[in-house]
């Protein structure tokens, strides 16, 4: 009875400091409906050539497929270079952890650009409002068009002739213009709002349960750089306030199951 007892407090101690906070960031992350210049389905819109947009767009990327690396060294480094753990266990965490990141965060990118993106076909905010009124915008054709107009590389070059017509149908930064270039995938769900909640609370969660000392508050800068990331999305307008809300649900939910698979692992092997 003292072990189970004894995994019922860590576990419950763990729900304090990690699950809370993490569910309490997510609830911020709807707010993102009625927040003036945020919500990029309606006007006023946020100024795209400013310093302001240029840092959102800086932080959308790392919640992106070149980012999300990055994130999950520098937090894995600060888990396993704790004091008194002995190398088989800094080994065995490092390869669980990099294994469960990879098989979750892939898992979830196949689930949202193949299926439900695929399926659902809700197309991005700035497509819509370049698209403009029955087709009549800048872009020359509605959005249904626009997708249907061949494969992802086909699209760049028609958003590309289209953003860099004389006078240009809007004004964008060309980090934020490339990266408009980049994003004429589907809208529903955003997958870097998955990926960076996913990201916050796996690590949160293994953070908690693996540390005991002050290095562990370190792990809780994860949360606001995760909530940025959401937020970023509709400021660069290539997300909508549902994409993010639901995105960000389907990171945290996912992030818990592998929390849940890698701390089976680690009693399994330790």
């Amino acid at each position: 009875m003292s072990n189970r007892s004894g995994r019922q407090s860590a576990t419950s101690q763990v729900f304090l400091r990690a699950s809370v906070p993490v569910l309490l960031t997510w609830c911020f992350i709807p707010l993102t409906f009625v927040l003036p210049l945020v919500d990029s389905t309606r006007a006023p819109y946020f100024d795209l050539t400013k310093t302001p947009a240029q840092l959102a767009c800086l932080l959308s990327q790392s919640g992106g497929k070149f980012g999300v690396p990055i994130i999950t060294t520098l937090v894995l480094l600060l888990l396993i270079t704790r004091k008194k753990i002995t190398f088989q266990r800094r080994w065995l965490e490092t390869s669980v952890i990099v294994l469960i990141v990879l098989i979750f965060t892939g898992a979830g990118a196949l689930l949202n650009e193949h299926v439900l993106k695929a399926r659902l076909k809700v197309p991005r905010p700035n497509i819509i409002w370049l698209a403009g009124e029955n087709g009549g915008g800048p872009l020359g054709m509605s959005p249904d068009d626009f997708y249907s107009s061949g494969d992802k590389k086909t699209r760049h070059e028609i958003l590309t002739h289209v953003l860099d017509k004389e006078p240009a149908p809007i004004l964008l930064s060309p980090s934020i213009e490339n990266h408009w270039v980049e994003e004429t995938g589907y809208s529903f769900p955003s997958g870097h709002s998955f990926s960076a909640m996913f990201l916050a609370t796996f690590f949160l969660l293994s953070g908690a349960t693996c540390i005991t000392t002050k290095r562990f508050w370190l792990f809780y800068t994860l949360l606001p750089w995760a909530l940025a990331v959401c937020y970023s999305r509709p400021i660069l307008r290539v997300h909508t306030p549902t994409d993010i809300t639901v995105g960000g649900l389907q990171g945290l939910l996912v992030g818990f199951v592998a929390w849940v698979v890698f701390r089976a692992l680690m009693r399994r092997f330790s």
